[in-house]
């Protein structure tokens, strides 16, 4: 029961109690109030919503699907079940459009292979789907901060997000084409570098010109640590990607944000640089004071008498 109630009730009924969730122009005292419409929706032009090509392509078994694809299941079931206030663009962001936007299309498509997979458990997979999984992403999705930033219901959508500008590195930065512990005719991106280039920078969408808020290298290479936050990036991409059922949503949230957070930060490795004037080299290694702290211990043989 204890686990019960911090586990599940107690997150649920949070997003109950949140004004900004289902019971926004409802009351107690005045009851209910139908203001709130299902998430307005265009058709994808194409008859897949991975329109991108950037949804991973993990197979799902279609006999146990109830969607045929995500583009399905935001349609029909997503829409109807997230209903929020979009029309003010002081609320929650969205894009009827959504699939036009890479972004939301691997969130959308990682919400859905999870849902195809938890409602199978019969227990707490639902709980578990909605906390873990179409919570946090539909939170990201809804941030005006994110893919919809310039998007709007009123407006439509609107391609103002450009990729993450990169310069490609010199050959002699990357000289092994796959990660240590992958092997090269397993992987779907070749190297590192492919990964950011054809995968990072189309997914993470940012206004990092001009911006006060958001900070971007376009000559990441430069900086060890986003290196190597990057690198460990694709290796879990790779791996984690292999599962056709929560692997690319378990990314997203506990890899590809956090890690991506980190290197956007002003605070962070690319705090001197900008995507409008490149890289600055300003920023040196931690300074360290040479102390015998950490020295083995003597012998009492060696002691001084």
């Amino acid at each position: 029961m204890s686990a019960w109630f911090l586990d599940h009730a107690d997150a649920h009924m949070r997003r109950l109690f949140d004004p900004r969730g289902p019971f926004r122009y409802c009351s107690a005292q005045g009851g209910h109030r139908t203001f709130l419409a299902p998430l307005p929706m265009e058709s994808p032009e194409l008859p897949s919503a991975n329109s991108s090509g950037l949804a991973h392509s993990a197979q799902v078994d279609p006999l146990h699907c109830v969607y045929a694809d995500a583009g399905q299941f935001v349609e029909n079931y997503l829409s109807l079940l997230y209903q929020r206030q979009v029309s003010d663009p002081n609320d929650a962001a969205w894009c009827p459009q959504w699939w036009r936007h890479a972004e939301a299309v691997v969130r959308l498509d990682a919400v859905w292979r999870a849902w195809e997979h938890l409602r199978q458990d019969s227990m707490p997979g639902m709980s578990r789907w909605f906390l873990d999984h179409g919570d946090p992403q539909m939170k990201r999705l809804f941030d005006h901060r994110g893919p919809f930033k310039y998007c709007g219901v009123r407006n439509g959508h609107r391609d103002a997000l450009e990729p993450l500008p990169v310069m490609s590195p010199p050959d002699a930065v990357f000289d092994k084409p796959a990660a240590e512990g992958l092997a090269a005719s397993s992987t779907h991106f070749e190297s590192l570098v492919r990964f950011v280039e054809d995968y990072v920078s189309p997914v993470y969408r940012r206004q990092v010109v001009d911006s006060n808020d958001t900070v971007w290298c376009p000559e990441w290479w430069m900086h060890t640590e986003a290196v190597v936050r990057l690198d460990t990036l694709w290796r879990a991409w790779e791996i984690l990607g292999r599962d056709g059922a929560t692997g690319m949503s378990v990314w997203l949230l506990d890899h590809a944000d956090p890690h991506m957070n980190e290197l956007f930060d002003q605070r962070g490795p690319f705090g001197s640089c900008s995507a409008r004037n490149g890289h600055r080299d300003s920023i040196p290694p931690l300074p360290l004071r040479t102390t015998n702290l950490f020295a083995s211990p003597e012998s009492p043989d060696q002691a001084p008498r």
